[in-house]
């Protein structure tokens, strides 16, 4: 079933867009806690790849508050980790990103913590293509995390630190969680609660493997 619908997805895609469907969506990898990263670091042009992932995000009303924070520092790492029960990526990760809002400068704070999740998938897409592994953890609105990574990155009580992203290549001997499709029909509701939307998969499956002519 997962299968089909994944199908059925790719079909809209390729029908509605005439574009190749996101496969890059269904490659990124997570190393949570229990595993490791590779910690050689990540080169100044990686960096900057993902960052400018992070900037090119939407954020509401255009309001472009959202900072970030580079950490490569492994002692910064371990203050922030002072804090943070949740971190255990920081012990191998070569490269965090806090992302985090500019309070003073903003019109909209009460969109702050859809920007940064949106800035943190952007990045994690650039970094999936760029073969690296991803984790996010929160910080908001944890006040004893929110203190530690202000106190580790001298960061500006106007700031208010919303998230995280670790990231690095897997260690040679790691197996990273891959995201795979979850796609679940009960939990879309079209137009009201529990009104089921429903696709002729079949059919859009059919579309995608019918051969382009042109």
């Amino acid at each position: 079933m997962k299968k089909n619908f994944a199908l059925a997805l790719a079909a809209i895609f390729a029908l509605l867009n005439d574009i190749e469907p996101a496969d890059i969506l269904y490659e990124r990898t997570t190393i949570h806690a229990n595993s490791n990263y590779d910690e050689t670091p990540l080169s100044d042009a990686e960096v900057t790849l993902i960052l400018n992932a992070g900037f090119s995000a939407p954020t509401g009303g255009n309001q472009r508050s959202t900072n970030f924070f580079v950490i490569t520092d492994r002692e910064v790492m371990k203050v922030i980790q002072t804090g943070h029960p949740y971190s255990q990526p920081l012990n191998t990760a070569p490269l965090v990103i806090v992302v985090a809002a500019d309070e003073a400068n903003c019109r909209y704070p009460e969109l702050h913590e859809m920007d940064a999740g949106l800035a943190a998938g952007a990045m994690q897409v650039q970094a999936t293509e760029m073969g690296l592994s991803s984790c996010v953890l929160s910080i908001f609105p944890q006040d004893e995390r929110v203190n530690a990574v202000r106190q580790a990155l001298s960061m500006p009580e106007t700031f208010k630190p919303v998230l995280m992203v670790a990231f690095g290549r897997p260690a040679v001997d790691v197996v990273a969680g891959a995201s795979v499709q979850n796609y679940k029909a009960e939990q879309v509701h079209c137009n009201a609660y529990q009104a089921a939307f429903t696709a002729d998969v079949a059919a859009l499956a059919a579309a995608q493997a019918e051969p382009d002519n042109d």
